[in-house]
């Protein structure tokens, strides 16, 4: 009997044993068992989502999981139980947040060219001005010299050109006298007296004293030189343009219709404009025919105040055109500006939607549990309570602190870029109305 009674009762214990063992079993796989729920705002963002997030929510199957759940739960053990079925998925916010550049940079293209149409405007502008020093250029006309009037409107223009804009001058017909026996000698005579870069006042100045007018108007010949001063200057990305100041016509035997159409359509694609200064009827029309053939403008001028004034109408249309960046780039500024608000905007209000919606569901969930008597007792309620609404203000809080400081990078940066904008337009604008 005493050994049928042990026998008996170590098998009752080993029954025992592994009945609690597969209750335990049991308990783990209906989801009864939880890791312990974060602490920390870092662990809460990143512990989602629970099992019923989001759109997967569903409250009846909430409830039945609930319903699982064993007597007596703690603060603690609840508050786990909840996380793990209900906590939001806030890694696309977080993701957001981090990957979040808030650099504001416009990119429209600044004025560039003396002579740029409307639209795209090239990066790099060379200008080369071809200026007569034939006999005739030392007549007068009102307000004095031709030449002299010549020289300083060519100065004047020289120093207002856009930044990065490159510079040459060449003359023409200078050496020799306009008389026959010299007629060679001056047709011969076309040189470049300031190499094309940038503008400086003292050479430029410099290089406008080295001349007088003397002979002959070897135009052609200095059109046909232009182009190999700018032989290296090609490419989408170049303005090659040439202002003729010439008061009469080729006297050279020259061809300069033929050789501005062969300047103009070379890959060199320069534009010739011809301003004729005193210029006669006749004179006018030979000119005109050579800017037309290369892809510029004529323009007749008949003192030095017009030549002055007709320069300077290329500072106003620049000026304008600077007015005009200015306020594109503005406008570029604010899209940028919204494109981004707008993303982090998004990110933030889906945030503050899923705060709320995780705080009302375990709110909800805590009510159910205190109906069905699962907790420990009030104390335990009440601890709930605190424990999901202490959750969702460490969240608030991490939003508001996180997204108003990009939200404030990002508006210094619109301020920023907005006020660059505003004082690089106002000083090409002043620059070109003076």
């Amino acid at each position: 009997m005493l050994v049928l009674c042990l026998v008996f009762s170590s098998g009752c214990s080993l029954l025992s044993g592994k009945n609690a063992d597969q209750a335990d079993a049991d308990k783990e796989s209906d989801g009864v068992k939880v890791k312990q729920a974060a602490t920390d705002v870092e662990g809460m963002l990143r512990e989602g989502p629970g099992k019923y997030a989001g759109g997967k929510y569903d409250e009846e199957k909430v409830k039945a999981e609930l319903d699982k759940l064993p007597d007596n739960l703690t603060a603690d053990e609840a508050y786990n139980h909840l996380v793990a079925l209900l906590a939001e998925d806030y890694k696309p916010e977080l993701k957001a947040l981090e990957n979040f550049d808030p650099t504001i940079k416009t990119n429209i293209k600044e004025p560039g060219g003396v002579n740029a149409p409307e639209g795209e405007l090239p990066k790099q502008v060379n200008v080369e001005i071809l200026l007569d020093a034939s006999g005739s250029m030392a007549g007068r006309v009102s307000g004095g010299v031709k030449m002299d009037l010549a020289k300083e409107a060519i100065r004047n223009f020289a120093s207002k050109l856009p930044e990065g804009a490159q510079v040459a001058l060449r003359v023409y017909g200078h050496k020799g006298s306009n008389q026959e026996k010299d007629k060679e000698l001056s047709c011969k005579s076309t040189e470049v007296v300031y190499p094309l870069g940038a503008y400086d006042k003292a050479s430029f100045q410099k290089s406008l004293n080295k001349f007088r007018p003397t002979g002959w108007t070897p135009l052609a010949a200095a059109i046909e030189q232009a182009k190999n001063d700018l032989s290296e200057n090609t490419g989408e990305n170049v303005e090659n343009i040439i202002y003729v100041v010439s008061d009469g016509i080729e006297t050279c035997g020259g061809d300069p219709v033929k050789a501005a159409k062969e300047l103009h359509e070379s890959e060199i694609q320069a534009i010739v404009n011809i301003i004729g200064f005193d210029v006669d009827n006749e004179g006018q029309r030979a000119l005109k025919k050579v800017a037309e053939a290369g892809g510029g403008k004529y323009t007749t001028v008949n003192t030095g105040e017009d030549l002055r004034k007709h320069l300077e109408e290329e500072y106003k249309r620049l000026a304008k055109e600077w007015e005009m960046w200015g306020i594109k780039s503005y406008l570029e500024t604010t899209n940028i500006w919204a494109e981004k608000y707008d993303v982090i905007d998004e990110a933030d209000v889906s945030m503050i939607d899923k705060c709320t919606r995780e705080r009302s569901r375990m709110l909800e969930a805590e009510e159910y549990l205190a109906e069905k008597g699962k907790l420990k007792g009030e104390k335990d309620e009440k601890s709930l309570y605190d424990k999901i609404w202490g959750r969702w203000r460490v969240l608030n809080d991490y939003r508001k602190e996180n997204f108003r400081e990009v939200k404030d990078r990002l508006n210094q940066a619109k301020n920023e870029e907005t006020q660059r904008v505003r004082e690089k337009a106002e000083e090409m604008e002043e620059k070109y109305k003076q």
